[in-house]
């Protein structure tokens, strides 16, 4: 697989800053999707994607998970630009610690069954249910939190209470793993884990056929009417058939492309010159993965000293890194995140500048074992550009340039084989406490997040008050506060957004809208 949720694993504390604010009411009219109440019954989008490891929502731990938990299963709210939309719900009231969903009422099950509140309760119970033990769950409701679930069917309602304060609790239901399963799902998990659980989906598309790491093809339901309340206009018709072909390596995927094999594929930044404006293909950029460099700071390691990380940094030029990353197209990030994200800081002055001498006075004969995902780059360039740089200082660096499960399996599972990682983080619901999770709390092996044991009381307190602030304006002043002290004690290096890249044959589209990474929106225009 190549991306995962953080391209690589979910994040167990993390949350989102969200623009939904404490009290307000968000309604949209659900209509209908503008492009997607007519399609053609022979239309077809011919698409890539990575190997999932299940169709289970709940269970979504790589990219490929959630994109295909959005074909068929509904949530109840979705992110568009400039705010959240309604998906199975109308209307919403929030406070710091509940929220209400009016439902929509034309919404159904693939078996025909009513979308009724107690269909939604009985999804969210099993979603919120330990026993389940639901990757996004702290993401969406906070790290630690009691929550309870009541329907009212007659008036169409659904209200989530909290225990404890936790503002984007309804940013956290647009994510694809808190998908509404149909009662026929939960009666047979075995089934809805494999997609094979007739009459489970929510969503638009049921899925046909599969070949196991080779291809999934979707189809979609003939009765469906429950389209997002989009604000944003999408051109284009929806397809009657998704199919989705597994093909890894970019260059090969643009060469389907260009042969007429595949509609959309994804393409690294390398591959943007073959397509734009080429023979009638286009381009799709959308902002998407935080890079940042997270250090094991262990005691007896080599990074449990603070003098050694700031060399590491000194070391690294993030516009060089930027440039063999992304060929430009990325953006340099200050904070973990990209630009547009609530809360973050653009400025530079809080950044350690680049000093090589200064680096070289520290790291000289330094011993480092360097690990990285290979999506840092093509085939892992940008871990490579990081070796080099730390070896021009006078480091002894060895570097494991891997796939994503061994990546996944050395730092996460491996405590004492690693030094230094490029973290490769898929912040779904566009949070500046998304990557800070990385950082607070029990370590990994403990069944926390903290993946380089940090151990730094400023970060850790700061991060509390801002999960459990009411207004956004506490809870951005909290999450900065947090960001600046791991830069300070450089905990981690903010390296640069790296884009998700589509190249597209004449004729399709593809958007991604409000920062949505799980929600790509395909279309045919043509």
């Amino acid at each position: 697989m190549r991306q995962t949720r953080t391209r690589a694993v979910p994040v167990t504390a993390a949350v989102a800053v969200t623009a939904v604010l404490a009290g307000c009411t968000t309604t949209g009219s659900t209509s209908g999707d503008p492009s997607g109440g007519d399609a053609a019954a022979a239309t077809k989008i011919r698409t890539t994607i990575d190997v999932p490891a299940g169709f289970d929502p709940a269970k979504a731990l790589s990219l490929p998970d959630y994109q295909l938990a959005r074909n068929s299963y509904d949530t109840l709210v979705r992110k568009d630009d400039g705010g959240l939309v309604g998906g199975l719900a109308t209307k919403w009231k929030n406070t710091p610690t509940s929220a209400t969903f009016t439902l929509r009422a034309d919404a159904t099950c693939a078996d025909g069954t009513p979308i009724t509140p107690t269909v939604v309760k009985g999804s969210l119970d099993r979603y919120i249910d330990p026993k389940t033990a639901a990757p996004d769950l702290p993401t969406v409701f906070g790290p630690g939190n009691t929550v309870k679930v009541t329907a009212d069917d007659a008036a169409r309602t659904v209200k989530i209470t909290l225990a404890r304060p936790w503002g984007d609790m309804v940013t956290g239901l647009s994510v694809a793993s808190t998908g509404i399963v149909c009662p026929a799902g939960l009666k047979d998990l075995k089934a809805l884990a494999a997609g094979k659980a007739k009459g489970s989906q929510s969503g638009p598309y049921l899925l046909e056929k599969s070949q196991s790491g080779v291809s999934y093809s979707y189809t979609l339901r003939p009765e469906y009417k429950a389209w997002p309340a989009w604000r944003t206009k999408i051109s284009g018709k929806v397809a009657a058939t998704l199919e989705y072909l597994v093909s890894p390596d970019p260059t090969a995927t643009g060469n389907l492309v260009t042969s007429g094999q595949l509609d959309i594929g994804k393409i690294d930044a390398s591959g943007i010159p073959r397509f734009d404006g080429v023979g009638g293909h286009t381009v799709s950029v959308s902002r998407f993965s935080d890079f940042f460099l997270l250090f094991n700071e262990r005691p007896g390691t080599v990074f449990a000293d603070v003098a050694t990380r700031r060399a590491v940094a000194q070391a690294v030029d993030r516009a060089a890194f930027t440039k063999v990353v992304s060929k430009d197209t990325g953006e340099p990030s200050t904070m973990f995140v990209q630009k547009d994200i609530p809360c973050n800081d653009p400025g530079s002055s809080f950044l350690v500048p680049t000093d090589k001498a200064a680096a070289a006075a520290v790291l000289k004969g330094k011993k480092i074992r360097l690990v990285g995902p290979q999506v840092v780059g093509p085939a892992g360039a940008g871990n490579q550009y990081i070796q080099e740089a730390l070896r021009a200082a006078g480091a002894d660096v060895t570097l494991a340039n891997v796939d994503v499960g061994a990546w996944v399996g050395t730092v996460f599972g491996k405590p004492d084989a690693w030094d230094l990682t490029v973290f490769a983080d898929l912040n779904f619901l566009g949070s500046l406490a998304n990557p800070l999770a990385h950082f607070v709390g029990p370590t990994v092996p403990e069944g926390g997040g903290n993946l380089g044991a940090v151990k730094n009381p400023v970060v850790n307190k700061a991060f509390a008050q801002g999960a459990e602030a009411t207004t956004e304006g506490a809870r951005c002043a909290a999450y900065q506060k947090a960001a600046k002290a791991l830069i300070s004690q450089v905990d981690a290096v903010p390296l640069v957004n790296d884009p998700f890249i589509y190249a597209l044959r004449k004729g399709f589209s593809a958007q991604m809208l409000g920062g949505s990474l799980d929600d790509p929106i395909l279309r045919i225009t043509g």
